[in-house]
């Protein structure tokens, strides 16, 4: 599991990468590697990060404000995120009506991240020490 998470994050690293690489040279790609020429982004897809950045900030605020300061590791944050944008992203794609091939995207990101952020947990990760 814990290599399957490392592939996971590597795999969505480099497209990250790659994304933000060709956007300065005139070119857009949105997930899963559909590229045009231009640097057009559909709307409902800007909305679902968006509404995703929102949601995981009112995730950590709350947390922050009735458990206190807990300390998480950076893929637990990268999979609170990515949850919030299957879940949020399917709620955005529903509201714009959109066809249903968009819809894959959701259960993609929630998988991922629940694989991420178990991942960060010492419990979990305990399992894969060598002893």
């Amino acid at each position: 599991m814990r290599i399957f998470a490392k592939l996971l994050i590597f795999l969505l690293s480099l497209f990250g990468a790659i994304t933000v690489i060709s956007y300065f040279f005139g070119y857009s790609v949105t997930f899963p590697f559909s590229v045009s020429e231009d640097l057009y982004v559909p709307e409902h897809r800007l909305h679902a990060i968006r509404l995703a950045t929102f949601t995981t900030f009112v995730y950590f605020g709350f947390r922050y404000l009735f458990f206190g300061s807990t300390k998480h590791h950076p893929i637990q944050f990268l999979g609170v995120f990515l949850f919030n944008l299957g879940f949020v992203g399917g709620l955005c794609f529903y509201v714009n009506d959109v066809s249903l091939d968009e819809y894959y995207q959701a259960p993609f990101f929630i998988i991922a991240s629940i694989i991420l952020y178990n991942a960060g947990k010492p419990e979990f990760r305990s399992y894969f020490k060598k002893k």
